[in-house]
């Protein structure tokens, strides 16, 4: 074969080889805490520089995107749709459950605080029952650290006080405080204090630590590329970091993590109930066992969810979910059309995206008040069956669903 030839295979070698790369370049999300600094250039110059410095070290292109919406971020750590994931502790905790590697983190701690004006001449967080409180948006971190505190308490937000209101951000609730709007208002530690500093006034309590935020890697990228993140950002080249900017100093405060330091975050307020009166909790075996003897399994998530992947068997009957994520929630928010579950002294089981996932507790609960007799409620849903290995099928986007 001709040198020419032979440099021409080489060429097209290195073609491929580049074309190789870029497909599979490091998708990465990054979330924060929904506070006002999300939304500023400051924020995404910040984490937009750490995550291409990241991709710089491991040698490979990244497609990068910010997530406002931490609920949105947490559905996407179940769809595994991120290589790479930045953010809160909730976030990379729920990241963990479903197949992330915790990576690192900033050093330090989150917590959150109750806090009390001085004119609500509020103390203690007993003398906060019957008041009105003010949260950051529900999925925050800062919020779920707040109903960890009212779950150990053994207390309901919206019973506790006589009024509960969220926020877009933690600024907007304790401008709710300021402004007389609110009587005890939660934010993260940081702002918080200085939000008590200036006004002169009260810690009511404060909740137990969070880690900082952290990054989690997907555990199907290739162990080359995982081993090359983990150094970058743990075992930083001192030349490259030199060159790397203000991220220099995130890299440099960057300590590793395990899965273990987020025990706690993943079992707070987002989790659904570990009971139900009137209802059967079973497992994926179990729900198995049920639908080989006649029992329908509903599947409340939505119709592009189903459409993806569900459980093999499963009938389609969305909850369409507006109520609060909480005991108590109020039905008439939400939409869902339990009659469609057949008779009411048929045995059904209801199912969705894990103990987080709040439409098949509602559903279990909606069917209770209608008079079904044997409601199971598949808690672990899909994620559980799928982990068990069990089959699952989807259905064409052509296909009609019925309900």
């Amino acid at each position: 074969m001709r040198k020419s030839q032979l440099a021409a295979l080489a060429l097209c070698s290195i073609a491929a080889a580049t074309t190789a790369a870029a497909a599979e370049a490091l998708k990465v999300s990054i979330s924060g805490e929904p506070r006002e600094e999300i939304s500023t250039a400051d924020f995404m110059d910040r984490y937009g520089s750490l995550a291409k410095y990241i991709g710089g070290a491991a040698g490979t292109e990244i497609r990068l995107s910010y997530g406002r919406d931490l609920t949105r971020e947490l559905q996407r750590t179940r769809s595994r749709g991120s290589d790479l994931m930045i953010g809160p502790a909730h976030v990379i905790g729920s990241a963990i459950r479903y197949g992330y590697e915790p990576v690192a983190r900033l050093s330090g701690e989150e917590r959150a605080m109750f806090i009390a004006s001085a004119e609500s001449k509020v103390t203690s967080f007993e003398q906060a029952r019957g008041k009105r409180l003010a949260l950051p948006p529900s999925d925050s971190l800062a919020t779920y650290l707040a109903r960890g505190e009212f779950n150990a308490k053994g207390v309901q937000a919206k019973s506790y006080f006589s009024s509960v209101r969220e926020y877009r951000f933690h600024e907007a609730a304790l401008l709710a405080l300021e402004f007389g709007q609110a009587d005890v208002a939660v934010a993260d530690r940081r702002l918080a204090e200085e939000w008590v500093a200036r006004h002169k006034g009260r810690i009511l309590l404060e909740t137990q630590p969070a880690p900082m935020t952290g990054v989690a890697i997907l555990s199907t990228v290739d162990k080359a590329t995982k081993e090359r993140v983990r150094a970058a950002l743990l075992k930083p080249n001192a030349k490259t970091i030199d060159t790397a900017g203000f991220v220099a100093k995130d890299v440099r405060s960057m300590q590793p993590t395990v899965a273990k330091e987020y025990d706690y975050v993943s079992t707070l307020g987002y989790f659904t109930p570990r009971v139900l009166d009137g209802v059967r909790i079973v497992s994926a075996d179990e729900v198995q066992a049920l639908m080989g003897k006649g029992a329908v399994l509903y599947d409340t998530r939505s119709e592009e969810e189903y459409r993806d992947k569900h459980i093999k068997g499963a009938r389609w009957l969305p909850y369409r979910e507006k109520s609060a994520k909480e005991v108590g929630f109020d039905f008439s928010k939400d939409v869902f059309d339990v009659a469609r579950a057949g008779g009411k002294d048929a045995p059904v089981i209801f199912a969705c995206n894990g103990a987080e996932c709040w439409k098949s507790y509602k559903s279990c609960v909606a069917a209770r008040k209608e008079g079904f007799t044997q409601v199971y409620w598949f808690r672990g849903g899909f994620p559980e069956w799928v982990a068990r290995g069990l089959p699952v099928e989807s259905v064409p986007a052509s296909a009609a669903l019925t309900r």
